[in-house]
């Protein structure tokens, strides 16, 4: 093995430790969507079932539990149910989120591992270097705790990947029912996730074919199967396939109706975020290579070929518009394809000859690999300072659930909700319905105390810290990253 395979698997061993430390201290701490899925799964590994008594539907404007029995049934239920089961050997919030590095590691070998594979023996310093730099930043979107199906269909949409790219090296029939039991889990964790992948699956494989009308039929009954295990897994779980089917319309409906976008939040979800920095520039560079290739098969390709691909297209560009950009937030339905896209992109920059398209894609990666990079590294200082604080998970749970077991009417901030043992005991407040006597726990991270609560509060325990945070007299972020808070009665 040489020089440059030993330094980018110890690299990726050195990145996968670090996923499993966040998982392990709860770090960072869990965005507001974990509030949707973790609850759930928690609560399925003690054996109650598929509920979230932490996430009110009705928010988004739809009620999809008339009889208010706090279902969870508005989401497909595979990944709370997949959590929840393999975290029944120690049920535990810090469980589920070693779990989800445990997906989280097996993507980024998974793309180590084919980076070396498809990549020639021999490559100049600076693809190399742009390999070293894009491990660490695709680690950015496998971070554990953000709480959402994406962290396993990252890893099912690479294994579609990989094993397409296997096919012809695979008994078929091995091949055919790994497809579908992948596509069928796919399916039944994140339904627009299996929109795109299907689709792409399909497209790629009429544009290699030569016997149109076999790869067809061979498709369809694979989505006949696929539709059949869909059914069975969501009949199988506590609320059936009927509930399921028709809250999850009825939700969807009212969420397509989301506002939250324009120029201003796209550019931040989609450029600017942390856990996906610099997404654009990378899809917008595999776009440009996948129009370019879709075009050259078409010279070659017959003309029901021709047709055929190119509805499937229209298909996937009416996904974009819908299911994608109705709101900036939704950009993980993107990102979750990032490691595809990646070793897409690799390959691509390979065959192109010298000259300026070249060194104008290959500056524009390794710009946003690099800048990527400094965000990965920032967090894990971050992560440093969280630990050196002494204001992290296994500190504050103690604290909270002292305040939240030995008082009445204490309501908490959204984000501290893994902090309870018990998630019944949890109560979120705002901040304009609250009255005389309630007790209020404010998280510094993401809700700082604030000025108005002055005059209408007490602080009964102070449990800040230093708001700014510098490394090396550097900068880093105004907020803590840990779990520290204030707790105040209204006065």
């Amino acid at each position: 093995m040489n020089r440059f395979k030993v330094l980018l698997y110890s690299l990726t061993a050195v990145v996968c430790v670090i996923l499993i430390l966040y998982g392990l201290n709860v770090y960072p701490t869990p965005g507001t969507d974990s509030r949707v899925f973790i609850p759930t799964a928690l609560l399925y590994s003690h054996g109650l079932g598929l509920i979230n008594p932490l996430y009110d539907v009705s928010v988004v404007g739809v009620a999809t539990d008339i009889h208010n029995a706090i279902k969870f049934n508005y989401y497909v239920p595979f990944f709370p149910m997949l959590l929840g089961s393999l975290s029944r050997v120690h049920p535990g919030i810090k469980t589920i989120f070693f779990i989800c590095s445990l997906f989280s590691i097996a993507s980024l070998f998974l793309y180590c591992r084919t980076m070396i594979s498809v990549l020639p023996e021999r490559i100049g310093t600076a693809l190399k270097m742009m390999v070293l730099f894009s491990v660490v930043y695709v680690s950015t979107y496998l971070i554990p705790t953000v709480g959402r199906p994406e962290t396993i269909t990252v890893l099912l949409v690479f294994m579609i990947f990989l094993l397409y790219n296997k096919r012809a090296g695979m008994n078929a029939m091995l091949y055919n029912l790994l497809i579908c039991v992948i596509f069928s889990v796919m399916f039944a964790t994140q339904l627009i996730c299996f929109y795109f992948c299907f689709l792409f699956f399909v497209t790629f494989e009429l544009l290699n074919t030569s016997d149109v009308f076999r790869c067809i039929w061979v498709n369809a009954a694979r989505f006949a199967v696929i539709a059949l295990v869909f059914y069975g897994i969501l009949s199988a779980s506590p609320h059936g396939f009927a509930d399921t089917i028709n809250t999850i319309r009825l939700h969807a409906a009212s969420a397509m109706t989301r506002i939250d976008r324009s120029a201003k939040l796209f550019i931040h979800y989609w450029l600017l975020a942390p856990l996906n920095f610099g997404f654009l520039i990378l899809f917008l560079l595999c776009t440009f290579f996948y129009l370019r290739s879709l075009f050259a098969h078409f010279k070659r390709n017959s003309v029901i070929t021709i047709i055929l691909v190119s509805a499937l297209q229209l298909m996937i560009l009416y996904g974009i518009a819908r299911f994608i950009l109705y709101a900036s937030p939704t950009v993980y339905n993107a990102t979750q394809f990032i490691l595809p896209l990646s070793v897409y992109l690799f390959l691509s920059i390979l065959s192109l000859p010298k000259g300026f398209l070249k060194t104008t894609v290959n500056t524009l990666t390794i710009a946003t690999y690099v800048a990527g990079t400094i965000v990965f590294l920032r967090v894990f200082i971050l992560f440093i300072d969280y630990k050196n604080d002494r204001k992290d998970f296994a500190a504050a749970r103690p604290l909270i659930n002292g305040f939240v077991h030995n008082g009445k009417n204490v309501y908490i901030t959204v984000n501290l909700w893994p902090l309870v043992d018990d998630v019944d005991d949890v109560k979120f407040f705002d901040s304009i319905h609250f009255k005389s006597g309630d007790t209020l726990i404010i998280q510094q991270m993401y809700l700082p105390f604030a000025n108005e609560f002055l005059s209408k509060c007490t602080i009964i325990y102070d449990w800040r810290t230093a708001e700014k945070r510098k490394f090396l007299g550097i900068p880093l972020t105004n907020t803590p990253q840990g779990y520290s808070f204030t707790v105040c009665r209204v006065n």
